[in-house]
């Protein structure tokens, strides 16, 4: 398929681009501002345009079959922006980015949203509320089909790889799962379909334990998480993870089975990437890591 990415240059869009050029599909770049000079935006076309008004989507929606729309204000944006700035972004945003669509003739739409939706009255949460609502209204009225992707506390590392890692328990959802959940996403939306259809997934991290493993965690936590991650201990200790409170459990949605969102990364895998890290480059290294993307 030829996929439009708006947002290109924003993390989502960063680390799916490549990964929609892997699988065979013709990749259109969409963002207000210049893209980075990286390797996985090489050769492909780029349309400038600010998505708070439209401008471009037509042009770059043109011939397309699929529209991954990624651009918005987050949580972290909170202090920093207004409600007029939540507003045109991720709804006026979502909103041009579905007239292009319509203009077009594209009926598959994959939409960034979150679990901030559940933040019905927020200025971020409601936004989200707002953006599924176009999506929905898009399906009914215009036969667009659309995943809505959810993701929880989304868990890129930021400039500290040690709290990356306590936030896998709290439900926080590692940044490469989001994007696995994306691709599955466009997959599905590319197979044939006699109606138009919608569904959310919730894009959460993998349940590793159950609520009985983690009994007495509050209690004695680098105890109960040597048990549940084996060796976790000693690396929790000599690098002062945070792992006070008990750890969330989350659940898989229809839409995610639906999809075959199945989510790999959590403490442990972090746990054994530390373990790694730690054996190979020290200590000094290990607290200097910053994010690679």
């Amino acid at each position: 398929m030829k996929v439009l990415v708006t947002g290109a240059s924003g993390n989502v869009g960063k680390g799916i681009v490549p990964r929609l050029v892997e699988a065979g599909h013709d990749v259109v770049l969409y963002d207000v501002n210049e893209l980075p000079d990286v390797a996985a935006f090489k050769g492909l076309t780029f349309i400038q345009g600010d998505i708070q008004a439209g401008v471009g989507l037509d042009h770059a929606a043109a011939g397309c079959d699929a529209i991954v729309h990624t651009p918005a204000w987050h949580g972290i944006h909170w202090r920093a922006k207004t409600e007029a700035d939540f507003w045109r972004l991720n709804v006026d945003g979502t909103f041009w980015a579905y007239q292009a669509a319509q203009n077009a003739g594209i009926t598959r739409f994959v939409f960034l949203s979150s679990t901030a939706w559940y933040g019905h009255y927020d200025k971020y949460g409601f936004t989200k509320r707002v953006g599924e609502e176009l999506c929905e209204y898009n399906r009914i009225t215009h036969g667009i089909n659309y995943v809505a992707i959810r993701p929880n506390d989304f868990t890129p590392w930021g400039d500290d790889y040690l709290r990356y890692g306590s936030r896998l328990l709290y439900g926080g959802v590692d940044r490469d799962d989001v994007l696995d959940c994306v691709s599955l996403a466009v997959d599905w939306l590319s197979t044939a379909r006699t109606a138009a259809e919608g569904i959310v997934v919730h894009a959460v991290k993998p349940n590793v334990y159950s609520a009985d493993l983690i009994e007495g965690w509050e209690t004695a936590p680098t105890e109960v998480c040597e048990r549940v991650f084996p060796g976790s201990r000693a690396l929790v200790e000599k690098y002062g993870i945070d792992i006070r409170r008990k750890p969330d459990l989350s659940s898989q949605d229809e839409g995610a089975l639906k999809i075959g969102y199945a989510p790999t990364r959590h403490f442990g895998t972090f746990i054994d990437d530390l373990r790694r890290l730690d054996k190979e480059q020290g200590e000094a290294v290990v607290r200097s890591i910053k994010c690679p993307y």
